[in-house]
């Protein structure tokens, strides 16, 4: 017991050190505005890991045992979300400056790319704030994934002109698509409603019954378990504060292009003749600090807050990766290079385009979760390739 409370006093005062750290690197660097979104992304960290909020896991659950919940809360962060978003996006400011949601053209570019995410994010067994907050908790096998996730989203700004030479549609926000706001938030969350009905009918078709999504069950505000919907509700808050101090949606992925373009420049490859990185703003950011990378520092953000929960909740557990089969090596570092790849064809991940899409009324969010279902379908089937455990099918269930 001594040795225990010895550690987590240990590696809390290595979360503090850390923290404080990059706070007076930031606000050095960027300023008031960013420090708050690092400490905002903390939080969201926290709320990922003591809620055990799930992406890929709710894809894979709802395919193989029909189990919905995870699914469910999706669909309840993406009403709150959108609830918080409306005001703003509709006036199209806050806090002084302009507020912009994620809206994206819908094509053979983001069902392609979704489609790789979905496979992806099952052989690296985690999405992209699942890999932030599984490597933060201390799964080794995260530092594989983000490597993978730096080649693939190189290889897709290198193939994206390819790509966005092939047919889409803009539909645009939803919030424009008739003569109200008001009206296009009502409908909107008439169909995130529609989609928890839908897929509660098939877990009850599949299982007999639906399970609740609120459970009373142990939980401390700070040690955790969080609840799902205490996670929902945090998450949205949480992306409602990033929302306002950055004026875009929370992102992820950009991120590890990123820094893969700074370690491929390093290297002496013509970086900044390929797509994303000729842009001005973004060519910039290559010779700035990472510091200076709004989304590099909510990155940060989230591992340090996984780190924390995992830490007070007595659940930070360093994995030897020489212990982990090598197929298991090579398939979560494919599933990164797959998910890195997907995220620059379709516009993000499960946060920058499922969640950050879907919150901006953007048709582009809810699509990019189907696609990604569907590349769920086939990553299930690759997982046990790479030493990786599927969820059984309930016992007394007939198959499908």
């Amino acid at each position: 017991m001594r040795g225990l409370r010895s550690s987590r006093n240990l590696y809390l005062s290595l979360f503090l050190l850390s923290a404080l750290g990059l706070s007076y690197s930031i606000l050095q660097a960027s300023g008031s505005r960013l420090l708050l979104a690092f400490w905002v992304a903390i939080l969201l960290g926290l709320a990922l890991f003591h809620a055990k909020f799930g992406f890929a896991s709710g894809f894979r659950r709802f395919l193989l045992t029909g189990e919905s919940r995870l699914l469910r809360a999706h669909f309840l962060l993406f009403a709150l979300t959108s609830l918080l978003f409306f005001p703003f996006l509709a006036k199209g400011e806050a806090l002084g400056q302009a507020v912009q949601g994620f809206v994206m053209p819908v094509g053979i570019a983001l069902a392609v790319g979704a489609f790789l995410f979905g496979v992806g994010m099952q052989l690296g067994d985690g999405c992209a704030s699942g890999t932030l907050y599984h490597t933060g908790s201390g799964d080794s096998r995260g530092v594989l994934v983000l490597l993978g996730f730096m080649v693939g989203s190189l290889l897709g700004v290198y193939h994206l002109p390819y790509w966005q030479t092939l047919p889409s549609w803009n539909p645009g926000s939803a919030l424009h698509w008739f003569p109200s706001p008001f009206l296009g938030l009502v409908l909107w969350l008439g169909f995130l409603s529609l989609l928890y009905l839908g897929v509660s009918w098939v877990e009850r078709q599949r299982t007999g019954r639906v399970e609740p999504l609120w459970r009373r069950e142990a939980t401390h505000p700070l040690f955790g378990p969080w609840s799902l919907v205490v996670g929902a509700g945090v998450l949205a808050l949480g992306s409602l504060c990033i929302l306002l101090l950055l004026g875009r949606p929370w992102g992820i992925t950009a991120a590890f292009a990123l820094w893969g373009g700074k370690l491929a420049q390093a290297m002496g490859l013509p970086v900044l003749d390929w797509a994303l990185f000729h842009n001005p703003a973004f060519a910039e950011r290559l010779e700035q600090s990472l510091l200076k990378d709004p989304t590099s520092v909510t990155n940060f953000g989230v591992f340090l807050g996984a780190f924390l929960g995992a830490v007070l909740g007595g659940a930070f557990r360093l994995r030897d990766l020489r212990q982990i089969p090598w197929t298991t090596h090579l398939g979560v570092f494919l599933g990164g290079v797959l998910m890195g790849y997907g995220a620059r064809l379709s516009g993000g991940c499960n946060i920058g385009a499922y969640l950050g899409g879907t919150a901006s009324f953007s048709l582009h969010g809810p699509l990019w979760g189907v696609f990604a279902l569907l590349g769920t379908a086939l990553g299930v089937r690759l997982r046990p390739a790479c030493r990786l455990e599927n969820e059984s099918r309930p016992t007394g269930l007939p198959s499908t």
